[in-house]
């Protein structure tokens, strides 16, 4: 299968392509493509919103961005991108460098990781665990319940 120029990202229930430069990527931690699909495919099972695991494994595999090129390498909508980027920012996994635009307008925002692709996942994985930890103290609480009431 030649992967060259396509994308490789995760949409819907399959992993579809994100745009690459050369093809195969060499990534810090990873070693191939399907390394950075099924890092975005995880994300999406610990419950980070698929947007926002694209977004933050496109930063990872391409570098400093700017949301048009995020729109253009994750296959996301403007607004989508906004979000995500909220979410990583709230995380403080990117962090945002405005370029003043060359006359009149809007600056340009240029996105960029704040550490290593295994710096930047912590936040998740910590939310995953907060809340493993309410869902048994919860079941626990649940059983108890139930046991008072087959007395």
């Amino acid at each position: 299968m030649n992967i060259a120029g396509r994308k490789f990202i995760y949409e819907d229930n399959n992993v579809a392509d994100m745009q690459t430069e050369n093809g195969l990527v060499e990534m810090n931690g990873f070693n191939e493509i399907e390394s950075s699909q099924q890092l975005v495919y995880t994300l999406i099972k610990l419950g980070v919103q698929s947007n926002t695991a694209k977004c933050l494994v496109c930063l990872h595999v391409h570098g400093s961005s700017t949301s048009r090129m995020l729109q253009t390498n994750c296959n996301i909508r403007q607004p989508d991108i906004s979000v995500a980027i909220a979410e990583l920012r709230r995380l403080k996994v990117v962090k945002l460098d405005s370029t003043a635009s060359a006359g009149r307008g809007r600056p340009s925002h240029i996105y960029q990781l704040t550490g290593t692709i295994n710096e930047c996942i912590v936040p998740f994985i910590e939310e995953a665990q907060d809340k493993i930890t309410y869902i048994v103290s919860a079941i626990t609480t649940l059983e108890n319940l139930a046991h008072r009431t087959n007395r």
